[in-house]
């Protein structure tokens, strides 16, 4: 057994305020171990903005999701993985969530000036982070 601990930001900031303007009151962890294809959930208050999830030492991959209070999505679901979990390491994934619309309006239009282009890469992870066979 092993564990992954998932952080996740909205427009790269942790503060409650971006988990209202989502609607959102929690987020739905699922991490699918692509040996066996056995599936792991979690919900967890987007609030807390982190979680440790214990599993089987194996090959993931999943997703993460906004959702409100009934569960139903209020964003798209990002990428989390894939990744490995050993049993002498954590493995740490981190996301990001692009603003929520209603944010974005509010911005006035800087937000549109060439800095919305790494969007799509916000739930993408570079090769440095845990990724070793």
């Amino acid at each position: 057994m092993g564990f992954v601990t998932v952080h996740w930001a909205i427009e790269d900031q942790t503060n409650a305020s971006q988990c209202k303007a989502y609607g959102a009151s929690a987020v739905e962890l699922i991490l699918i171990d692509t040996k066996n294809n056995q599936v792991t959930r979690q919900v967890v208050p987007c609030e807390r903005f982190d979680t440790s999830v214990q599993v089987a030492a194996d090959d993931y991959v999943g997703t993460i999701t906004l959702v409100d209070e009934n569960g139903k999505p209020v964003s798209e679901p990002l990428p989390v993985g894939p990744f490995e979990v050993s049993a002498t390491e954590q493995a740490t994934r981190r996301v990001s969530f692009p603003a929520a619309e209603g944010q974005r309006g509010n911005e006035g239009q800087r937000g549109n000036e060439g800095q919305r282009g790494n969007e799509g890469q916000r739930g993408t992870h570079r090769p440095h982070d845990r990724q070793r066979r």
